[in-house]
């Protein structure tokens, strides 16, 4: 059976390495000196190693106590969310998002903040990258991708359809700017470049300083051609993008804190509104 002790001995002992002495870290953990003192002594013969070095003055942590203290911090931390997973509320915990710069910066930022002041106990972590993440392999819940999706163990709801478009600035070169890397969809697919990017809101930024021509979805470029910094490359080809939210497993399996920022990428979060 194991120690049920083992995490008030972590805590107590990750006191002792905050506070500087047995002394503090009794008075932090409402322990008399002499009891933390045995207990760290019971924690080092279990363990078989020297987790302090004590003198009359001061308390000095070794290699391996650093080490200890490290995984020690993991796992409260873990323990934590846990807790609050299940104990403060149905919407609690970290919703790790995949996404891209665009949909990030045009469309997250502005939505986030009324989702986090409804959920204190949510966090979100935005994982920026316009390539594909392979969700089943990385600690990631949602992943917001433009256009096919072949991966049938994913699950997805629309987020709208998005028009591609081609701009530039106002007077500005024919010269087309691209990706660094290849599109999957057909609708990308366009002349050699000498210019390119591996994130559609960079190109979007390099067609507005007069680099050229890029193609991107008009959610990206909608304030700048509406204040004329941007403008529609005349008889330029319009495509059409869909964007979904993806995720592993049934939709009634997720997680209270997932499926809460499923339902509101889908009710605010829309490319085309």
């Amino acid at each position: 059976m194991r120690d049920t002790n083992r995490l008030q001995e972590m805590d107590v002992f990750l006191a002792v390495v905050d506070e500087g002495s047995f002394s503090a870290a009794a008075l932090a953990r409402r322990m008399t000196p002499s009891a933390v003192s045995k207990m760290m002594t019971r924690l080092e013969q279990r363990l078989g190693v020297t987790l302090m070095r004590r003198t009359t003055r001061s308390i000095t942590i070794t290699d391996e106590g650093t080490a200890f203290a490290r995984s020690a911090r993991g796992i409260l931390a873990a323990l934590d969310q846990a807790e609050r997973e299940v104990g403060c509320g149905p919407v609690a915990g970290i919703v790790r998002i995949a996404t891209s710069a665009a949909y990030a910066n045009h469309i997250l930022a502005p939505i986030l903040p009324a989702l986090l002041r409804q959920y204190p106990d949510l966090e979100i972590e935005l994982l920026i990258g316009d390539g594909l993440i392979d969700m089943g392999g990385q600690p990631v819940d949602l992943g917001v991708r433009a256009g096919p999706l072949p991966d049938s163990t994913m699950r997805a709801q629309s987020l709208g359809v998005s028009e591609v478009i081609t701009v530039r600035a106002a007077g500005g070169p024919h010269d087309p700017i691209g990706f660094a890397y290849a599109r999957r969809d057909p609708i990308w697919r366009e002349a050699a470049s000498r210019l390119r990017a591996t994130d559609g809101n960079t190109l979007a930024a390099l067609a507005l300083h007069g680099n050229g021509t890029a193609r991107v979805g008009r959610f990206l470029v909608r304030e700048e051609l509406a204040t004329g910094r941007l403008e529609l490359v005349p008889d330029a080809p319009v495509a059409r993008e869909e964007f979904h939210v993806v995720y592993l497993g049934k939709a009634a399996a997720l997680p209270a804190r997932v499926s809460t920022v499923v339902a509101h990428l889908v009710r605010k979060g829309r490319v085309d509104r």
